[in-house]
């Protein structure tokens, strides 16, 4: 190698040494988070809870779904799944339920109706990758709910309640 060369290497492999350093440091921590802009749903503390437990609920169906699907157990497929269909979705309160933006409730029902159908199709057509894009179609509801909504507990405001 020629010796201009030698320059050339030791200052490219010196470069990027630099930026392997800059790198496993970390980004520069001069910046404030940028606050949360998702919009608040304003919730009692017991029913933060509920709605929090339903959607615990939801990832723990969709775990025993994907445990199953390689498998080939639909069987356990649709069970699972039934468990989160539309018959859950009356497990919260109406008074809670009153609380939540139109929007909201419109995903949070979507994902009700996606485990029917996961169930039914599980039972009729017995495949697998089938139940796996559905699975991935449902996730995008999730996603979605998740980036635009973030739970807050407040106090009741109506007459005659006692505030916590």
């Amino acid at each position: 190698m020629k010796p201009r060369h030698h320059k050339f290497a030791a200052a490219l492999v010196g470069a990027l040494c630099m930026a392997g350093l800059a790198l496993a440091a970390g980004p520069a921590k001069t910046a404030k988070p940028a606050a949360d802009q998702r919009a608040p749903l304003v919730l009692l503390d017991a029913e933060r809870h509920l709605v929090l437990e339903e959607m615990r609920n939801f990832l723990a169906v969709l775990q025993t779904i994907t445990d199953a699907l390689p498998r080939e157990d639909m069987k356990e497929v649709a069970r699972a799944a039934r468990t989160m269909g539309s018959g859950a979705a009356n497990e919260i309160p109406p008074v809670t339920v009153a609380k939540l933006p139109e929007e909201f409730k419109v995903l949070a029902g979507g994902v009700h109706t996606s485990f029917d159908l996961i169930a039914l199709d599980a039972e009729s057509l017995g495949d697998p990758k089938h139940t796996i894009s559905q699975v991935a179609e449902m996730l995008q509801k999730c996603n979605a709910c998740h980036g635009i909504y973030q739970i807050k507990v407040g106090k009741d405001v109506r007459p005659g309640s006692r505030t916590n």
